[in-house]
């Protein structure tokens, strides 16, 4: 970079040495006067953090969205911790107090006594289900009805509610329905069975029962563990289990309890959440090495959004969000870890996603807003310059103008060139201007001017003899007996060694010259040199 700046000095130093009109110049200088108060608001917006503040205001999104999801699912996932305990308590003190036994498997092939363990479990479901911001209430012994019938050796006893027909307008008051256990509690309680509904649980569909049944616990609220989504045997839809060991008085595991959440009811407690961006979509999945295991997944409202649920994602973090990768689409988002684990040990996270493709439109759009807004800017800059050194060159030029003609002399407004007008103007017209009488910036300028004259071959001063005698260059081929082309030859040299940039700046020097009576000097050299020696 320094060496960049360095070079552009030296460029401008050479450029400083030509000749260059004074509209050129001006235009340059306001040009580079442009440029510079339209980086200096470059620098300005970016220091404001203009230009990244679409991944500055996604992160904030995000992390607000973010907090408030935590937070609701936090409260939701220990009001169900609550209730499976207490559950669990009741269920465990019921065994203990009413059939007490070394192994509730004991109770086996008594249909009685399963039936009254129902019947006395049956309110504290209801309660358990009603008091709980789940969708299903259930618990399962590790007893059957009949070991003797076909599939007896998974086939578990137990009980299951749930509601049905969930919806935002009834999510007060839902129905609920008798999804597994003992017909007639149902028909004493004038509730209607499931469509498919079944006597016993198939707890093939539960793999994390029998890992909670071969473990021990000291008490059950250290036995809590989730289960990924799965499909809910018999029906199409999908859920998630909470599972707390139910426990004797000795602390061994005798079954297992909890409630249930289903995708309907996960995705109306939490609906897609509309942002600047688009929507924000809530996923509470589990999560191991670095992958958001969405096949396990529950996922929020999906409005607007298109989500592979059976994808894996990989997560890539960032400064101000994480990109999660799957196979077709690509999602941004943060994701934080819940106190909740599976059987397996795996973590879950609650994550706040938005779609990739979504944030980029948007992005994309309010970036080329921007670079519309700046170009603009620098297009107005460019043109003010342009008419500022037009407005300001205008008036001089008029004034020099004005000095060749016999008209009254039109000022410029600028001091320097009004006092160089005002100094020829006051002498007569045509009138020679003594040369030690003129200013020294004004000697200066005629002395540089006629040295410069010096350094023109015999042919170039010819050429210049008649610009001075009022020919024009197509006159000159004519006159002087060579080719157009020669005379143009000849006036790049001229001007060139003169450091003028047009006729017209040239025939300025030239009547200056006039004026004062000193156009031998520019000329007529040896002559010139000889008066002066004299």
């Amino acid at each position: 970079m320094y060496q960049k700046w360095k070079d552009l000095m030296k460029i401008t130093a050479k450029a400083e040495k030509q000749s260059v009109s004074m509209h050129r110049k001006l235009v340059a200088y306001w040009i580079i006067m442009a440029l510079s108060v339209f980086g200096v608001l470059l620098v300005i917006l970016s220091a404001a953090g203009v230009f990244s503040n679409a991944e500055k205001l996604l992160h904030r999104t995000l992390s607000v969205q973010q907090e408030n999801t935590v937070e609701e699912i936090h409260e939701q996932i220990d009001s169900l911790k609550i209730r499976g305990v207490q559950l669990s308590n009741q269920i465990g003190s019921t065994l203990d107090d009413v059939y007490y036994t070394e192994s509730v498997s004991e109770i086996s092939d008594r249909p009685k006594d399963l039936l009254n363990i129902q019947n006395d479990a049956y309110p504290m479901l209801l309660t358990a289900l009603w008091g709980s911001p789940g969708s299903g209430a259930y618990f399962i012994l590790d007893a059957t009805t009949n070991t003797a019938a076909e599939g007896a050796e998974t086939s578990r006893t137990g009980m299951y509610l749930r509601y049905v027909n969930l919806s935002v307008k009834n999510e007060i008051n839902p129905d609920v329905v008798y999804f597994r256990g003992i017909p007639e509690i149902a028909r004493k309680h004038k509730l209607e069975l499931h469509n498919r509904w079944n006597l016993e649980f198939n707890v093939t569909g539960i793999p994390e029962y029998e890992t909670i049944l071969k473990s021990s616990f000291g008490r059950a609220a250290d036995g809590i563990f989730w289960s990924g989504r799965m499909q809910l045997v018999g029906t199409w839809e999908d859920i998630m289990l909470m599972m707390v060991p139910v426990l004797d008085i000795n602390g061994n595991v005798q079954g297992v309890c909890g409630l249930e959440v289903s995708e309907m009811y996960f995705r109306m407690s939490y609906p897609s959440v509309d942002s600047h961006f688009g929507n924000l979509i809530t996923v509470m999945a589990p999560i191991r090495d670095g992958k958001l295991l969405m096949d396990q997944a529950m996922v929020g409202g999906l409005d607007g959004v298109y989500m592979e649920d059976t994808d894996v994602l990989q997560i890539k973090e960032g400064k101000y969000y994480n990109k999660y990768i799957g196979e077709n689409e690509t999602y941004l988002g943060l994701h934080r870890k819940m106190d909740v684990e599976m059987a397996d040990g795996t973590s879950v996270a609650v994550v706040t996603l938005l779609s990739e493709a979504s944030y980029s439109s948007i992005a994309r759009a309010e970036q080329w807003t921007w670079v519309g807004i700046s170009g603009a800017f620098l297009v107005i800059m460019l043109l003010l310059s342009y008419v500022l050194s037009k407005k300001f060159v205008k008036p001089i030029l008029s004034s020099f103008s004005d000095l060749q003609g016999e008209g009254d002399i039109t000022y410029s407004g600028i001091s320097e060139v009004d006092a160089l007008v005002d100094y020829i103007n006051s002498k007569m017209k045509n009138q020679p201007v003594a040369e030690g009488s003129l200013p020294p910036d004004i000697a200066e300028m005629f002395t540089s001017f006629a040295e410069r004259a010096k350094t023109l071959t015999a042919t170039e001063r010819k050429i210049l003899k008649y610009y001075i005698d009022g020919y024009e260059v197509s006159q000159i081929p004519e006159v002087a007996f060579i080719s157009i082309n020669t005379v143009r030859k000849h006036n790049a040299n001229i001007y060139q060694k003169m450091k003028v940039n047009s006729k017209d700046e040239l025939m300025l020097y030239i009547e200056l010259f006039r004026r004062c009576d000193r156009l031998e000097e520019i000329y007529d050299i040896p002559n010139a040199r000889k008066q002066k020696e004299e």
